[in-house]
């Protein structure tokens, strides 16, 4: 009865509106078929009238100079237009020159006539007479056209109307009573309340929102039924921490929504599986007898770093795990917690990074070079030290005329050299700006071996093949561009006993090597303490 009623009162708005809308279309037919007739015979005029305009203008000379061959031809020309049933012309005595045509058995046949004037420099007079006549048949053909085009314009316009119409009337009474009857049916249905999802002010809305008020107030009870298992899952599930369950024999029984997400994996991925199946590494044995010793003792865990598996990656995270006991305290599992710890890992990598490379090159930079430096003097074995010091000849000029932009990747290139050379014979570090270092440690050598010649070939081979490396030409960017490299050596325990005097004798050698004329390699010598820095590179 309720649906019947719906339907009803949307029929009877309908069918109320239709006739309003009918008349107003007949109406709007009537008043523009009226314009289009005027505006159709006011167009019909002026092309005639110009026609017998142009028409007898053309003709005049001809007729006056009895060239009936051109108006034979003019004649001929207004012809071919289909609405020109005859076409006359006649002297100034009113006798017939030249006639074309005919209008017999033509309907609605109007007959317009002009005369023709002759005119020139001395005489104006009339030549003759133009009559034309024009058939209105094909015309009024067309303007039944035209009329029939707006009837079906106004037909159109006034269906789309009526949809528009019915479209809103559906919306504003049809959808709401819809929406209405279509929740107490599913309320019926499911044995759930069901609230509907409509606003409005009018009548409708008001009959909606009682409805629904009646629903909050039966469902408050049933919300605070479930609240606490609500709030329990909820826990679980949306705390954003990879949290699973265990049974006994460490099989996982429950998996959280967050950790799902976060694997990118169903749950029914880990459903079954032993825990420790999802764990990697090179210490997953230490990690699951740990895990094991925990469970079979019913004990927790407590930040147990581990790599935890998720498809074809993997993440740092921290085991927590929890023992559970039922309502009659009996064990039936853990409660696992991974706290990933991923991006903190990342990021403190990345500060070590910063703090230990160079940005530029990527070699060590000082400080990485000074603490590796330091801890060879810390051992108490003491391994023999050399220590190369270089800097780059010729570079403060390319920064200074190129720009920083071309210094930077010349920077970048020579590290890549001298890198290919140094490879994992030693330490090589950016000091900074163009100045390297390369420290040699040669553990094969005792205290007293510092002049062993193998040392001795190793350092001789390694600065040449640097200098060597630097002199060769660099194409920075398309620039053309030559260095050269001062090495400046050192070693200790010979020379110095602790890590600032050895960093010091080599920059002191290196001096040497660039006053002796730049690409070279100098070993400190004691009687040479006169260090001055060269300010021009």
């Amino acid at each position: 009865m309720s649906l019947f009623n719906v339907r009803s009162l949307h029929g009877k708005f309908f069918l109320l509106l239709l006739p309003i809308v009918a008349g107003i279309a007949v109406l709007m037919l009537g008043l523009f078929s009226w314009l289009t007739v005027v505006r159709f015979e006011q167009e019909l005029q002026a092309k005639e009238q110009e026609l017998m305009k142009s028409s007898a203008l053309v003709m005049a000379e001809p007729l006056w100079n009895y060239q009936y061959e051109a108006l034979q031809q003019i004649i001929t020309a207004l012809m071919t237009d289909p609405d020109i049933v005859q076409v006359l012309i006649e002297d100034e005595g009113g006798n017939e020159v030249l006639s074309r045509g005919g209008t017999e058995g033509k309907a609605r046949v109007e007959h317009l006539s002009r005369a023709i004037v002759y005119q020139n420099a001395h005489i104006v007079q009339q030549a003759g007479r133009l009559q034309i006549s024009f058939s209105h048949q094909r015309l009024n053909q067309l303007l039944i056209q035209r009329i029939l085009q707006d009837l079906v314009l106004i037909g159109l316009m006034t269906l789309g109307f009526l949809f528009c119409v019915l479209m809103i009337s559906r919306y504003v009474i049809r959808r709401p009573l819809s929406e209405l009857l279509a929740a107490i049916n599913q309320s019926q249905q499911e044995g759930s309340l069901q609230p509907v999802q409509w606003r409005s002010d009018d009548e409708i809305g008001q009959i909606i929102r009682e409805y629904n008020q009646i629903q909050i107030s039966l469902t408050t009870k049933e919300k605070q039924l479930h609240s606490s298992r609500a709030r329990y899952r909820a826990l679980y599930h949306n705390t954003p921490a990879l949290m699973l369950s265990i049974d006994e024999q460490a099989h996982i029984t429950e998996v959280s929504d967050y950790l799902c997400q976060q694997a990118g994996q169903a749950a029914e991925y880990f459903l079954g599986e032993v825990l420790w199946s999802f764990l990697a590494g090179d210490h997953v044995d230490r990690i699951r007898y740990q895990l094991e010793q925990a469970f079979y003792g019913q004990q927790s865990v407590s930040e147990l770093q581990a790599l935890f598996r998720r498809g074809d990656q993997t993440l740092d995270v921290l085991i927590t795990a929890v023992p559970q006991f039922d309502e009659h305290q009996l064990y039936k599992g853990h409660l696992v917690v991974l706290s990933d710890i991923t991006q903190l890992n990342q990021a403190w990598r990345l500060i070590e990074q910063q703090a230990n490379f160079d940005s530029l090159t990527g070699l060590a930079n000082r400080h990485n070079f000074q603490q590796q430096l330091k801890a060879q003097f810390s051992d108490h074995h003491r391994p023999v030290l050399t220590l190369m010091f270089i800097d780059l000849d010729g570079f403060k000029q390319v920064n200074d005329t190129l720009g920083h932009l071309i210094g930077d990747q010349l920077l970048i290139a020579a590290a890549r050299r001298m890198s290919s050379v140094v490879q994992q014979q030693g330490l090589l570090a950016r000091l900074g700006g163009d100045e390297f270092a390369v420290l040699l440690v040669h553990h094969h050598l005792s205290t007293a071996g510092t002049t062993d010649l193998q040392k001795e070939q190793q350092v001789d081979l390694l600065s040449s093949q640097l200098l060597e490396q630097l002199a060769l030409p660099f194409n920075i960017a398309g620039h053309p561009v030559r260095i050269s490299g001062s090495i400046g050596i050192a070693v200790s325990p010979e020379q110095a006993t602790n890590s600032t005097e050895l960093l010091r004798l080599a920059d002191i050698a290196m001096y040497q090597a660039k006053k002796a004329g730049k690409n070279a390699c100098c070993r400190y010598q004691a009687e040479s303490t006169d260090y001055q820095p060269d300010s021009a590179d």
